[in-house]
């Protein structure tokens, strides 16, 4: 049928045309379908596998969880530091000190 329809489309019909455009039109929402349930299998895949694995934060790094500022402050002290050294950053640890 799509041969016939591409060989023949100067002498298509209105009906015909409309025949061909709701066919594409429900091929692209099949398609649609088809990735839609894909990542949804693959996100519960990775749900399942998120609860086997549990991932807990290090004890010197409680400081992160608690407080924004800290974050920022790390983050803007990383970045100027390779600013001035050109040499790569490593966090290790942050302590708070009293101000």
């Amino acid at each position: 049928m799509f041969l016939a329809v591409w060989e023949n489309w100067e002498n298509m019909t209105v009906g015909e045309a409309f025949l061909v455009a709701i066919i594409a039109i429900i091929i692209v929402f099949a398609v649609l379908a088809v990735i839609i349930f894909i990542t949804w299998v693959m996100q519960k895949g990775m749900e399942k596998f998120d609860a086997k694995t549990n991932i807990l934060p290090r004890e010197e790094n409680k400081i992160l969880s608690e407080d924004e500022n800290a974050v920022v402050a790390a983050l803007v002290a990383t970045m100027d530091f390779y600013r001035e050294t050109g040499k790569d950053v490593r966090v290790v640890s942050i302590k708070r000190i009293e101000d």
